[in-house]
């Protein structure tokens, strides 16, 4: 679909942050909608543009060896117009405020574009989840609750899980709330809970199935050759997602679970290493199936389908000339560069962008908070159910949208989550 769209985007800058790289693409969507005519003297665009707020505090956390550190944490709220605020909460050493600011904003586009009454919003600690202890994960959770709980809410702002983070650390969040509302329960506070504590069903899964399943509207998955980057929680369900669709998953990039990564031309047992992880852990995986192929190598492999599943600017000005998958869906936030986006398009890639590929994830958070507020909790067949069928909906409303409009794919996701939310804001007034 968008191979048949030619961009004009004149000279494409490389190095970019992800900030940069999701305002490229929101400039891109707004220069067509051309807003400040559609609604004059209003200053439409800045208020899409730059977040309601960003704020950065410092939490000081008590190490097992009786020691404190201070970490920056951060919480940006991007767009609240149409909803209250939603966005997972990151844990990473590279964790910064620009980070935090894109993923916010990307998030309010995301969900506009779901068509689910949320806004973006996106938190984050600097610091490596890995060099922490379960004891101190749990501490680190509840002082991010009491550092922000003053701009959290089940009617403001609701957290969720993202890189670094989980359901058990939206467990410990959860009580850490309880305890400061005076032990009242407030399940909604926030998404990706695990089942026993309020959480839903089809949440662990979402985003990665959720990417195979919009994929699938506009590549054929059946018999494809599917490469996925990133083995964590996204990838892992897209793998399997994939698989029980008939695709023929040739390869598994993830340098920190396998040691490299995984190729077999004839189809590797996802379901088998799916499981092995699980119960036995890394050790057991890299045992059983050694690590045979280069990274890299196994990224620019031939296939249909490229599911880049784990970090930002994957594919970049340095490796596009290489990539030889025939589609990318993005399961990850910003994994394509601007510059790589465009080489690749004219070579007729078809993507399927990350704002429409990897919403399952607040889909179902959404179906989680409604859950919540009505106290009356789904099958996991019916929220599964529920999610492919919104997948669904909005894919096919964005290829038709691009059809009419002559842009590519990953403009007309802009274009009509931009829309929602500026007609909103004009709705709403300026105070």
């Amino acid at each position: 679909m968008s191979s048949s769209v030619t961009l004009s985007w004149g000279s494409m800058p490389s190095g970019m942050s992800l900030r940069e790289n999701v305002n490229f693409y929101l400039e891109r969507a707004l220069e067509k909608l051309d807003l400040n005519r559609t609604f004059p003297r209003k200053d439409i665009e800045r208020r899409l543009m730059e977040p309601d707020s960003v704020v950065e505090r410092k939490i000081s956390l008590h190490m097992d060896d009786g020691s404190i550190v201070y970490l920056k944490a951060f919480r940006a709220q991007h767009n609240n117009d149409i909803g209250i605020y939603k966005g997972g909460i990151r844990w990473d050493a590279k964790v910064d405020r620009d980070e935090v600011e894109a993923l916010a904003s990307s998030m309010t586009w995301k969900c506009a574009l779901a068509g689910i009454p949320f806004g973006g919003a996106k938190g984050g600690v600097a610091v490596d989840p890995a060099s922490l202890s379960a004891a101190e994960k749990e501490r680190l959770a509840k002082a991010y609750m009491r550092a922000f709980n003053d701009i959290l809410g089940p009617d403001k702002d609701v957290p969720a899980p993202d890189m670094g983070t989980d359901s058990q650390v939206m467990a410990w969040m959860f009580k850490r709330y309880t305890e400061l509302c005076g032990d009242r329960i407030v399940p909604g506070i926030v998404t990706g809970k695990p089942v026993e504590l309020f959480g839903s069903h089809g949440r662990t899964e979402s985003t990665g199935y959720g990417v195979v399943l919009c994929a699938g509207q506009f590549v054929q998955v059946k018999g494809a050759r599917a490469v996925v980057q990133g083995f964590g929680n996204v990838g892992m369900h897209a793998a399997l997602k994939a698989h029980h669709l008939g695709a023929r998953v040739i390869g598994l990039i993830d340098p920190a679970v396998f040691g490299g990564a995984l190729y077999d031309p004839d189809g590797l047992d996802v379901p088998a290493i799916v499981s092995t992880l699980k119960k036995e852990g890394r050790d057991a995986v890299r045992s059983r199936w050694p690590a045979n192929e280069d990274p890299e190598k196994v990224l620019a492999g031939e296939c249909e389908m490229l599911l880049p599943c784990a970090r930002e600017n994957l594919i970049n000005s340095d490796n596009a000339g290489r990539i030889k998958a025939k589609a990318i869906a993005e399961g990850a936030n910003g994994p394509t560069t601007p510059d790589a986006y465009v080489a690749l398009h004219k070579r007729g890639v078809v993507f399927v962008p990350d704002i429409l590929a990897n919403a399952g994830g607040v889909i179902v958070s959404y179906f989680e908070w409604l859950q919540n507020r009505h106290e009356e909790y789904w099958e996991a067949e019916e929220v599964l159910s529920r999610l492919e069928e919104k997948i669904v909906r909005n894919a096919r409303k964005v290829a038709a949208y691009a059809r009419e409009r002559g842009v590519d794919i990953r403009t007309a996701c802009y274009m009509l989550a931009v829309e929602r939310v500026a007609r909103a804001r004009l709705y709403l007034g300026a105070q």
